[in-house]
């Protein structure tokens, strides 16, 4: 029988109108989801027994994501290769780690959240062009960081923090001012981003410039230098191939320091870090770092699980106890990894990361990926992972650009043209 006949009798390919419609579901879905998803809304805004609310709608625009992507055409193939297994294997473990946890409703929930955005993902990267996500995400950044800046001036009630700590911040829409300062942070890349990429000069200016002032009165200076330098590694990406490959190994360096950082507090207690008669102790994150650390050896292979480690009574007494205060989260992606999916997880995670950066400088030799979104993709993992040196982002089961760096990695494992390609195949 004819193969073509077989295709064309068990898939009828969707006529463009429904292909075009599906489309327009999935941008719009992404821009909802971006908005729901960024970070919790001020209690003014939205009730704090309502929170789960934001997360329902993200889970829900995933869903629609991935129905519509069965209308479209795959625009992206991946291949099956060592690279993919990687990415795979490491969210698929941290998924299925809920089940050496206390199984509390919260775990199950954001064990099924990670399972869900993790299949949005691969169905948004094979089906959507990288530049109409940019510019979806784009869209739903501006909204937030154009209503935060209207709460901030017209109802400074909500939208500036007047309390002790940051007297007179703002925080926008959002319960803490650090959300708005990264989610004004990642505007500023995308705007840069769309700017290269033939946007006008009138709303590049807008855009970044509202989202700057947002940045600058949150007071999250970090996140707005990080979202600079960013910016400069996809302008020089565009102007140096050299500086591409160099950049491309970034993430590894990330790694490693990491490790290296891992191993000062497993191997001094330390909770701060000594430079001579200096100490440093992040706004007492490394007192959270070291706590977690020390409970390594608790579960040193596979971890404590997803969600598993500050949900322990015991645990998070303790810490409360002895400091005045406690907050469930490590404030650092890299000890949560290694924390909560133990060794075999930071392994496997560190593995997706350096396949991620030689897979990338395979296709810049071989020119088998689009150079604007190769600068794109190299600046935004570059963005994700030095943010996790002070936040926790790499597990975020809903966070829109926690699940886009997914993406981001997938979009890299695609067929190498050359003799190469067998270098990456699954063994």
């Amino acid at each position: 029988m004819d193969g073509r006949a077989l295709d064309s009798s068990t898939w009828q390919a969707p006529s463009v109108e429904a292909e075009n419609f599906a489309r327009t579901v999935v941008n719009w879905s992404i821009t909802i989801n971006v908005i729901m998803s960024m970070g919790t809304f001020h209690a003014a805004l939205l009730p704090t027994e309502l929170t789960l609310v934001q997360q329902a709608v993200a889970l829900l625009m995933w869903g629609v994501l991935i129905y519509a992507s069965l209308f479209i055409r795959p625009c992206l193939p991946l291949a099956f290769n060592l690279d993919t297994l990687a990415v795979i294997a490491f969210y698929a473990f941290a998924t299925i780690s809920v089940f050496w946890t206390n199984l509390g409703v919260a775990a199950l929930m954001k064990a099924a959240a990670l399972a869900i955005t993790t299949l949005g993902a691969f169905c948004m990267i094979t089906r959507v062009d990288i530049d109409d996500i940019v510019k979806a995400t784009t869209r739903g950044l501006f909204v937030l960081i154009a209503g935060s800046a209207v709460c901030a001036l017209v109802f400074p009630d909500i939208g500036v923090d007047d309390s002790w700590m940051h007297m007179g911040q703002w925080q926008g829409v959002f319960e803490s001012k650090q959300t708005l300062g990264f989610a004004g942070a990642y505007l500023m890349f995308f705007a840069c981003y769309r700017k290269i990429t033939g946007q006008g000069w009138l709303p590049f200016l807008v855009t970044f410039g509202l989202a700057s002032t947002c940045v600058i009165l949150s007071k999250s200076r970090g996140a707005g230098a990080l979202a600079l330098v960013a910016c400069a590694l996809v302008l020089t990406s565009l102007w140096s191939v050299r500086c591409m490959e160099v950049y491309a190994i970034l993430p590894c360096v990330m790694c490693v320091t990491a490790v290296l950082l891992i191993l000062y507090f497993y191997t001094t207690g330390y909770d701060s870090i000594h430079v001579f008669d200096t100490t440093i102790d992040f706004t007492e994150r490394t007192f959270i770092w070291q706590y977690a650390i020390g409970h390594f050896d608790d579960a040193p292979l596979f971890g404590f699980g997803i969600n598993g480690f500050w949900t322990t009574p015991a645990i998070y007494d303790y810490f409360n106890q002895n400091h005045g205060w406690v907050l469930d989260n490590y404030h650092n992606g890299y000890i949560a990894i290694l924390i909560e999916t133990g060794f075999l997880g930071y392994f496997l995670f560190t593995a997706s990361v350096f396949l991620f950066s030689y897979k990338v400088l395979c296709l810049i030799a071989e020119r088998a990926i689009d150079r604007l979104h190769c600068a794109l993709i190299i600046g935004f993992v570059f963005l994700n992972c030095q943010t996790n040196f002070t936040e926790t982002v790499f597990l975020r089961s809903t966070m829109f650009t926690s699940v886009l760096l997914i993406a981001f990695f997938l979009a890299v494992c695609r067929p190498v043209p050359s003799s190469r390609a067998h270098e990456l195949e699954q063994p």
